[in-house]
């Protein structure tokens, strides 16, 4: 009896020791659009590889954010060793201080395996899948996005304490504890490869700095164990990318990361978070580590605002809101900007301030410039427009000023579609209501039209029923439909005009391309940039 007892007792511990972790892992499709898919890890099949949580880094900035990461980080480890997971602790070209411990032996004698992948002990800089998209961050200048007087006497206070200001990383960060009872050290590919399959480690997951650089890159990175068959997951709120705003695509280093993260689950491998294997919230850094103040503007407006189609059919290219902080980042005077971008297809104001307007718009960040785009679904929708439209403007515009105070109102114009329909009925109104709240106008017609009037299709995609097109040329068709009750035919240029042209109505889709984004994007930061410049003179 008591030996059973005994039996029961072990067989219970080690079933709780591999109690599978529930993760849901999130993978994003090419146009972008999240999935997520539940699964449960049994921790002995699991490990963790730290990647580079160095003491110390040439850009200050990065230590300050890799500091405020590194205590939740630790909770993640502390949690994932309870119940099992393998923690490999992979502090890059610093194995010095580590040898001769009993968790850098514990890499370093793990049998050989029988398959050792080609190349597992090189840098993979890029897999197959992301040969053909567009890499999110120029990281060309090495990703520091320190202030270059503050970077500089960083640099000194390097070298004082006898130190390389361009790789002053000694060891792991001390807030990281090492289990050497339990825990690998180890920055080997070769090494870490061994021990997670002398182990039968199926899954990784990889956790560290710096995302788009050492996490992905390295011999034991993410794509090094996504192509050679790993089950590798990201934990996208316990890394950080080396990215300076000041470099394209001019986005905030938050956002930078953010951009990198949706790179690496379209193309390399899911992510999951901390929150999943500890609880709370998951880790977000603090306005401490933001960097500059950020100009935020925000677009309010119809289809012909959100940009829909070629933001699914043109994913990696940049759309209306990138087109608009790129060209004004291309002015050296004016401050770093945030655009968003909370246009809607088919969308007018009634509906806006009914439905969205709450979760959408009032909880943005305090904007500083609102850009508003209604009116061509306002007079489909709205019943006695022309009395109608103008009180729901001034609507919106009272809720704006209440929730955003200190925001610039500009009421827009609404483009014109073509030669032959240039909404002035329209128009008339958005100008009237600027005139009598006292707001400046920002006439976007005007530029737009004449962009028409040199290539009175060039501006628009071509969107056509498929059921309009003859038999014997759908063949043409094939690579461009867009499924649906209704299949359409869509192409975000005229590289089929020579086909279809002849076809009734086949330009009649009057939305802006590409091309006739750049155009308004193009204008409005034109439009915008001297504002700018008088407010700073202003506050100056």
């Amino acid at each position: 009896m008591r030996i059973s007892l005994i039996l029961l007792a072990f067989t219970l511990s080690v079933s709780a020791a591999d109690t599978p972790l529930p993760l849901t892992l999130q993978s994003r499709s090419p146009s972008g659009k999240a999935a997520l898919v539940k699964e449960q890890w049994l921790p002995s099949r699991t490990a963790i590889i730290v990647c580079d949580m160095w003491d110390l880094h040439h850009c200050k900035n990065a230590v300050t954010r890799e500091g405020e990461m590194a205590p939740r980080f630790n909770e993640v480890l502390e949690k994932a060793r309870k119940d099992g997971v393998l923690i490999i602790h992979a502090p890059s070209s610093c194995m010095n201080p580590y040898e001769g411990t009993p968790a850098r032996e514990r890499a370093k004698s793990a049998p050989a395996a029988a398959r050792l992948p080609d190349k597992i002990g090189e840098w993979c800089k890029q897999i197959p899948a992301e040969e053909l998209a567009v890499y999110p961050l120029d990281q060309t200048d090495g990703g520091e996005d320190d202030d270059p007087a503050e970077h500089a006497v960083w640099a000194k206070e390097l070298e004082a304490k006898g130190l390389n200001p361009k790789a002053p990383w000694t060891k792991q960060i001390d807030t990281l504890r090492i289990d050497q009872q339990k825990d690998a050290i180890s920055d080997s590919g070769v090494e870490i490869w061994n021990l997670l399959e002398s182990r039968d480690i199926d899954n990784v997951i990889l956790m560290g700095v710096h995302l788009n650089m050492c996490v992905s890159g390295r011999p034991f990175g993410l794509r090094q164990m996504a192509k050679n068959g790993k089950h590798v997951v990201l934990m996208r709120d316990m890394t950080d990318t080396m990215y300076n705003p000041a470099r394209w695509p001019f986005v905030s280093h938050v956002r930078g990361t953010e951009l990198f993260i949706q790179h690496v689950e379209k193309l390399i491998c899911p992510t999951i978070t901390s929150d999943q294997l500890i609880g709370g919230q998951p880790f977000a850094f603090s306005a401490a580590t933001a960097g500059k103040k950020r100009l935020q503007i925000i677009l309010l407006g119809d289809s012909t605002t959100e940009a829909s189609i070629p933001k699914k059919l043109a994913s990696d290219e940049p759309q209306i809101e990138d087109t608009l902080r790129i060209f004004l980042a291309s002015n050296p005077d004016l401050p770093p900007t945030d655009v968003y971008n909370e246009g809607v297809s088919g969308e007018y104001i009634r509906r806006l301030l009914d439905t969205r307007y709450d979760k959408a718009v009032k909880t943005k960040p305090q904007a500083d410039c609102i850009f508003i785009r209604y009116g061509l679904n306002d007079q489909a929708k709205v019943k006695d427009f022309k009395t109608q439209f103008p009180k729901d403007f001034k609507e919106l515009l009272a809720r704006l000023r209440q929730d955003h105070p200190k925001a610039m109102l500009i009421p827009m114009t609404a483009i014109p579609y073509a030669l032959n329909n240039l909404h002035e009925d329209i128009n008339a109104l958005i100008k009237q209501v600027a005139a009598e709240e006292k707001l400046t106008l920002f006439d976007i017609a005007p530029r737009y039209l004449a962009e028409l009037k040199k290539n009175p299709d060039g501006l628009n995609y071509r969107r056509y029923s498929l059921s309009k097109i003859p038999e014997n040329l759908r063949a043409f068709a094939t690579p461009y439909i867009q499924p649906g009750a209704d299949p359409q035919v869509v192409v975000l240029d005229n590289r089929l005009d020579g086909v279809f042209g002849h076809l009734p109505g086949w330009s009649s889709d009057r939305h802006p391309s590409l091309a006739g984004y750049n155009i308004i994007a193009d204008e409005t930061a034109k439009w915008l940039a001297p504002v700018i410049r008088k407010a700073l003179a202003r506050k100056n």
